[in-house]
């Protein structure tokens, strides 16, 4: 009888399992965990029995849909023994969700999770701007959709918009989307944005179901119109948008909506005013057409003549007044000549003497002050001198720091054998080296042989 080795016995094993070839296992998931490699490891389960898989990082990265416990699935892979454990396990290849589609799992999943982090909250959702005057168009240059909604936005003339081309499916135009709501949100010149395209499968549309996307549009600081599809067709963008549109051109007709909707305000506004002013106008003719028969109109030209006449009147004292002022200034002016000339001839001995007597007091004040200051700036040199430093170190005082650190040492146990300190004098510092330390007990004044 032949005795095996345990890896001889394993890889026989395995030998006999790859000879089954790929196979399909229906079952539910339980225990998913990713590794950091990113590899999936995972329980595949029934009533009856439970079978360890692992799904490579590889084909695990390429699944449009998250793997999730209670999962209903089809898997296609190969058994092996996993010979360091000694354990049977599938090795998945390929997996099929049951009851739900592919794609419908990826929605659902990325929906629910969008959700739940408030990127669809009403209250998160952007006003549209009242008066929309340049709109950002992101969609692919050659579709239908750029067509319907240029005709429908033509119907204002004096739009401005501005296309960024984008593709609108395939591998990669998800990324070109995102980058394209980027773009024209910081570009700081824009009112709205529409993101739009025509009709299609769910594969077709699926670039506006990426999560990319949908963050793009959530965090876009100007209002973004998502029209994408015909009206069944609901997106991820949709949801993360300002404003869903059902199609393309719906989401032209939202904004030409808004414009029409202000243009009728001001029609409205130029009406009521237009039929103010006209009953305005109405109600000062019937008052002007009373005061023409009455009595008192009739005296309006007399009085008008008289207020004339008040008026010359007033003209002509103006002119009286200024002479007056003239003439008095003039007197004034002849007055201060006179009481300017009387301090030469009568009073500037008597004023030198004054100014010659608060002089020499203002001396002797100053020589006084200058004294006080001279005996309080000493004393406070000396008192300055007492406080500084120097004058410690000069009465037989020293100030020990560590090589490099100019704070002062204060307490013995701050220093460890070894260290390098600097020990500052008077006059000149001295270098030296920590060879231990000792604590010494500071003697009491009135100690014996203190």
């Amino acid at each position: 009888m032949k005795v095996f080795q345990v890896s001889e016995l394993v890889a026989l094993v395995n030998a006999q399992l790859s000879g089954l070839g790929e196979v399909w296992v229906r079952g539910e998931l339980s225990g998913v965990r990713v590794a950091s490699s990113g590899h999936r490891y995972f329980t595949l389960k029934d009533a009856g029995g439970q079978l360890a898989c692992i799904m490579w990082a590889s084909r695990a990265d390429r699944l449009r849909f998250k793997l999730a416990d209670g999962l209903s699935v089809l898997l296609r892979g190969s058994l092996e023994v996993y010979a360091p454990r000694g354990s049977l396990q599938l090795s998945v290849l390929e997996v099929v969700p049951e009851g739900l589609g592919e794609l419908q799992l990826a929605f659902e999943q990325l929906k629910a999770k969008l959700e739940a982090e408030g990127l669809f909250a009403q209250e998160r959702k952007r006003p549209m701007p009242p008066l929309p005057q340049r709109i950002g168009l992101v969609t692919s240059a050659a579709g239908a959709a750029v067509r319907d909604v240029l005709k429908v936005l033509s119907r204002w003339p004096h739009l401005q918009v501005l296309l960024y081309p984008v593709r609108v499916q395939g591998k990669g135009a998800e990324g070109e989307i995102a980058r394209a709501v980027r773009y024209l949100g910081r570009l700081g010149r824009l009112d709205v944005i529409l993101v739009v395209r025509g009709g299609g499968s769910l594969e077709d549309l699926w670039a506006f179901n990426e999560e990319v996307v949908a963050r793009a549009i959530a965090a876009s600081p100007i209002p973004v119109i998502s029209g994408v599809g015909h009206e069944v067709d609901f997106t991820i963008a949709d949801f993360a948008a300002d404003v869903r549109a059902a199609t393309p051109t719906q989401a032209a007709e939202l904004v030409v909506a808004q414009l029409e909707r202000q243009a009728r305000r001001v029609e409205d506004a130029a009406r009521r005013l237009q039929v103010g002013w006209q009953r305005l106008w109405t109600r000062r003719q019937s008052q002007l057409a009373l005061l023409a028969g009455a009595r008192g109109l009739a005296l309006f030209p007399a009085r008008l003549r008289h207020l004339r006449a008040s008026l010359e009147r007033a003209q002509m004292l103006s002119q009286l007044l200024r002479g007056l002022l003239l003439r008095r200034q003039r007197t004034l002016q002849a007055r201060l000549a006179q009481l300017m000339a009387w301090p030469v001839r009568f009073g500037a001995p008597r004023q030198r003497q004054v100014l010659a007597v608060r002089e020499a007091m203002l001396r002797e004040r100053l020589k006084t002050l200058l004294v006080r200051r001279a005996l309080e700036l000493g004393g406070k040199l000396r008192a300055l001198e007492a406080l500084s430093p120097l004058g410690i170190l000069r009465r037989g005082y020293s100030i020990t720091t560590r090589q490099g650190d100019p704070r002062p040492l204060r307490r013995a146990e701050e220093v460890l054998a070894g260290e390098r300190l600097v020990t500052r004098l008077a006059e000149g510092a001295v270098e030296s080296v920590a060879v231990g330390r000792a604590r010494l007990r500071q003697a009491r004044l009135f100690e014996e042989g203190a």
